[in-house]
């Protein structure tokens, strides 16, 4: 999809962080950026600063836990604006900690999130997508879903099964006669978002910042690319996780420090409560306001 301009895309998660700065970054290439987010003052501000920077944005309060808004949402949009061309399945969140240590509660709540509700918003936006010229899902998945991640045990194979998802409904698009569909798996190492504050970074790698993240996304789309795969130690480890044996592999991960690098996290998640996620579970989806939703003329 190289021609980006007058595309409509919905960005899950868009409220703060990688999904504010991937707004920043389609609104820039051409895009109608709708914004989605559980908390409607994240989306308002979203929302606001790509009208400031003379973008086309509108503004959808959204729980992708929930069927039912993720349906209002979809049903709202048709009505609004009209179907989407690009969908980027962004929302998640992550705890770390040993296992046994971490609140059920907690772990399911991380598959919900980052799985099934990735999921929950494909299946109700994608009948959209194949009705269109072209259409493009990018899905964020991790370089944890190549390797073991101890004390991230479900963040990491909830990216696991992102990866395996995105590649699946890729080939059943191609073979199904829906090729017009692509798909693309985001897979970055750490972000300096602040999700992941505190965590002992590999050896020789670095935080990414999320415009880099960004930047190499839509490049991805622009060239109808399978998977991103950044830094460059991301982009050898499955061949090198293919090549070694278990033993070897397992050693250079306690080498690069990636076996204990979460046992440091301090991010976001540690310190604001799990009802963040559902904090506006009484509010009904849809747009924010009129004053939010509406495009700024450029």
């Amino acid at each position: 999809m190289r021609d980006l301009t007058g595309k409509r895309i919905l960005i899950t998660g868009a409220g703060r962080g990688l999904g504010r700065e991937f707004a920043r970054t389609f609104a820039a290439a051409g895009c109608e950026v709708i914004v989605t987010d559980i908390a409607a003052d994240r989306v308002a501000e979203t929302v606001s600063l790509l009208h400031d920077a003379g973008g086309h944005a509108a503004g959808y309060v959204m729980d992708v836990t929930d069927p039912q808004s993720v349906r209002a949402v979809r049903h709202q949009i048709l009505s609004d604006r009209g179907p989407i061309d690009l969908l980027l399945n962004n929302a998640g969140i992550v705890f770390a900690g040993a296992f046994e240590d971490v609140s059920l509660e907690r772990h399911l709540s991380t598959y919900q999130i980052n799985l099934l509700g990735l999921i929950t918003v494909t299946h109700a936006f994608l009948p959209d997508l194949m009705r269109q010229p072209e259409g493009h899902v990018i899905n964020m998945a991790s370089a944890s879903g190549y390797i073991p991640l101890p004390f991230a045990a479900t963040y990491a194979s909830t990216k696991w099964a992102v990866i395996g998802f995105s590649e699946s409904l890729a080939e059943e698009l191609r073979l199904s006669g829906k090729g017009h569909v692509r798909v693309t798996t985001v897979c970055p190492s750490y972000i300096a978002t602040g999700m992941f504050a505190g965590v002992t970074l590999p050896r020789f790698s670095w935080f990414l910042t999320p415009e880099r993240v960004a930047k190499l996304t839509l490049r991805a789309v622009q060239r109808n690319l399978d998977v991103v795969r950044t830094p460059w130690f991301v982009k050898i480890t499955p061949l090198a996780k293919a090549l070694f044996p278990r033993p070897v592999f397992r050693w250079f991960c306690d080498w690069q420090n990636v076996s204990t690098g979460m046992t440091s996290w301090r991010g976001l998640a540690a310190t604001k409560p799990l009802v963040e996620a559902h904090s506006l579970a009484n509010l009904p989806a849809g747009r924010i306001s009129p004053a939010v939703s509406e495009p700024s003329s450029v």
